[in-house]
């Protein structure tokens, strides 16, 4: 068991780094579409191994409070990241808002079960994470069931916010890891940065599309 679980941590790091560096070089193409697309879906990819390793250890090895909020807020705003810029101004299905709701209820399940148990967690750090996840599932399940005709223009803004926060979770997972000496200012740090990133990438498509709304002539 325990050869199973250093195998399985292995993986998770080595594909958490790589998962650094091709969401690097993903957004450094975020203005070439062909590039953007083909090493977006390769960190979609390496995402996709860094969750499963981490619920793997989440399931059968003991795993830390934040690591299982950070591995659900990553592998939800990947997968929706992903599905958002597939479907386009065209209605999510069911399974997506059913997928919602039951991240929805396991991050605040978890949260509750630390509470009562009392274990070792961190409030500034836990409280945050959660609050991101419901932030981006209540959305889509708000834009699904109610406003979805008022909200579906807006999917390349939504599609850069869950990419990148994928991509942010993952460094904010790789600096407690690295850094656990710093924490949770290496945890929150990198979620700062992240934000920054996405505000100036919405800025910068918004005014792109504000000018080519009115053309010179």
């Amino acid at each position: 068991m325990q050869t199973l679980h250093t195998v399985n941590i292995v993986v998770h790091i080595i594909f958490g780094i790589l998962g650094l560096l091709i969401g690097s070089i993903t957004l450094f193409y975020q203005n070439r579409s062909p590039q953007h697309v083909r090493y977006g879906r390769w960190f979609l990819c390496v995402l996709a191994v860094v969750v499963a390793t981490a619920f793997v250890g989440v399931l059968f090895f003991r795993s830390s409070s934040f690591l299982i909020i950070l591995t659900l807020l990553s592998g939800y705003v990947g997968y929706s990241g992903y599905r958002v810029v597939r479907l386009r101004e065209r209605r999510a299905s069911w399974l997506d808002a059913l997928l919602a709701v039951v991240v929805l209820i396991a991050g605040g399940l978890y949260v509750r079960s630390m509470q009562l148990s009392g274990g070792n967690w961190s409030p500034t750090v836990i409280y945050p994470t959660l609050l991101a996840l419901v932030l981006v599932a209540g959305y889509d399940l708000v834009k699904h069931i109610w406003l979805f005709q008022r909200l579906k223009k807006g999917w390349l803004y939504e599609h850069i916010y869950k990419l990148v926060s994928a991509y942010s979770g993952l460094a904010s997972a790789f600096g407690g890891a690295v850094l656990s000496d710093f924490k949770p200012y290496s945890q929150i740090l990198p979620s700062a940065i992240g934000f920054s990133l996405i505000v100036y990438f919405i800025w910068k498509r918004a005014r792109v599309r504000s000018n080519s709304a009115y053309p010179v002539i």
